[in-house]
């Protein structure tokens, strides 16, 4: 059991990493503290937390106001502040107004997430400790730097991915199969990353056709450091990653070994503290190249934790709060292979064009091997506010052939009504031939030929009856009738903001 010196945490996030955190922190004793956007006021993870907080902005603006997240930390009296992922989880300036306040920041410190999350700064970093990186030059933002960052383009050779040094997850990137399009892609990368309040600065590097994208789970106290083995995330929409898995069964075992060094290596050159990943590019020859770090619980972190039987959470804030590593390479070891999918609100045969919509019927899949993280319910509306991601699915099972069964039955007893989702497209994954066989890259999903086959009549239009039986249809509606309505008197009686006597002074 890991030590914990926490009473009360602040949860700077949403839905259901916000839940599954509250999960964790329930079993260590701890009480939490949930935040939430108006169109977030309904969602269960309000209701679970021991206090919630009203947001004075709307979407998810809300959730990047640094300075009212803080007030709120402090008039809740929280001793932590956990970001998970997302919206401010990467930020380093508000890592360091947490610190500078005296509250303690669930995540590397503010250095070392100004270093890591820097692109240029950290391939800087790879050259300085022997980590292979990829070719490429980092660009100012300014009107002569296009012609030379062109300049760069052709001498690299397409295609080429353009990227602010402070982007990633697929935000202010943009792959340039010719020269002509280099001008448009680059002014793109330029304003969707002042959008997002990113650098400007610019780097442009080779696009490694038909690589894997494979990454190695780290953690440390800044003096000693563990790797918790790798992932694959291969298959990837618009470089956002849908279908993780661990172990990585296509990738020879001294590759590996050698990434978990590097992995190691990077933890101890920036004095690593918390939890993190680091990202390689793997190619078919079996050489890897540094692609990032994530300072931070990655969205795919339920598969190392369903394969090494480690709780990532309680991890993060035993460290945070003890600063020491309760935990020792030899404690690591893995059973078994674990599979997670993302479901997201989306059209997949129309170029993952978002979906929106009200919820009006639900079943979610369970089992011994199976594992949902949600914040779903009949009724609930389905915004264009946030992203589009609604649910992971993760399954476990003794090989990989055991938890791909396992997860196309998860799959198909998934089932949700009201938006389309990308369910269907998930399932024809994983019944594809070249995805069994592991011939897959971050390519794979961007061809369009692919694509196409995989999305031939495979739209999940959310029909309640869509493989069910008549019979578990009526019961299910039934069921869920029957929870709405005492679901209904329970909030006409009681309401975030207007609690029973015992609770009320904590809602605000």
């Amino acid at each position: 059991m890991f030590e914990y010196h926490c009473k009360k945490i602040l949860i700077a996030n949403r839905s259901e990493i916000a839940l599954r955190i509250q999960q964790t922190c329930k079993s260590l004793g701890i009480k939490t503290v949930a935040i939430y956007a108006p169109e977030d006021a309904q969602a269960s993870y309000v209701y679970q937390a021991d206090e919630a907080y009203a947001l004075s902005l709307q979407g998810f603006q809300a959730y990047l106001n640094q300075e009212e997240v803080l007030a709120i930390a402090c008039q809740a009296r929280a001793d932590a502040i956990h970001p998970g992922y997302g919206f401010l989880s990467e930020s380093f300036s508000f890592a360091q107004k947490v610190e500078e306040a005296g509250i303690l920041w669930i995540g590397p410190t503010a250095d070392t997430m100004l270093l890591t999350g820097d692109k240029a700064q950290a391939r800087a970093l790879m050259n300085k400790i022997k980590v292979p990186i990829n070719l490429g030059r980092e660009f100012k933002p300014v009107a002569f730097d296009l012609d030379r960052a062109k300049e760069c383009a052709q001498e690299l050779g397409y295609p080429i991915i353009i990227k602010d040094s402070l982007g990633g997850g697929g935000k202010a990137m943009r792959r340039v199969e010719r020269d002509v399009d280099f001008g448009a892609a680059w002014h793109a990368v330029l304003s969707e990353g002042k959008r997002l309040g990113f650098s400007g600065n610019i780097i442009v590097e080779k696009y490694l056709v038909d690589a894997r994208h494979v990454e190695v789970q780290i953690a440390g106290d800044g003096e000693r450091f563990i790797h918790l083995y790798e992932r694959e995330c291969s298959v990837q929409r618009r470089h956002q990653k849908i279908i993780e898995e661990a172990p990585c069964r296509f990738v020879a075992q001294d590759v590996l070994n050698s990434m978990y060094d590097a992995a190691v290596s990077i933890a101890r050159a920036v004095r690593y503290r918390g939890i993190g990943t680091v990202e390689f590019l793997v190619t078919d020859t079996g050489r890897f190249y540094f692609l990032e770090v994530n300072a931070r619980l990655q969205v795919e972190h339920s598969v190392t934790e369903l394969t090494t039987g480690v709780d990532l959470v309680a991890l993060q804030i035993a460290i945070a709060t003890t600063d020491r590593l309760p935990l020792s390479q030899r404690n690591i070891t893995r059973t078994g292979h674990a599979i997670e999918c993302r479901v997201y609100a989306e059209d997949p045969s129309k170029n993952f064009l978002p979906s929106v919509g009200v919820i009006d019927f639900l079943k979610v899949p369970r089992g011994p091997f199976v594992r949902v993280d949600h914040d779903l319910c009949a009724g609930r509306e389905i915004t264009p506010f946030f992203d589009a991601m609604i649910a992971k699915i993760s399954v476990w099972g003794l090989d990989r052939n055991t938890a791909l069964a396992n997860m196309r039955a998860a799959l198909s007893d998934f089932v949700l009504s009201g938006c389309i989702t990308n369910r269907i497209l998930l399932s024809s994954i994983l019944v594809n031939k070249d995805f069994v066989l592991g011939r897959i890259s971050t390519d794979w999903l961007a061809n369009g030929d692919v694509l196409q086959a995989l999305c031939v009549n495979q739209v999940d239009h959310g029909s309640s009856a869509i493989e069910l039986e008549e019979e578990v249809v009526v019961a299910a509606i039934l069921q869920q009738a029957l929870e709405l309505r005492a679901h209904a008197q329970t909030a006409a009686r009681e309401t975030p903001g207007q609690r029973s006597a015992w609770r009320r002074s904590q809602w605000k």
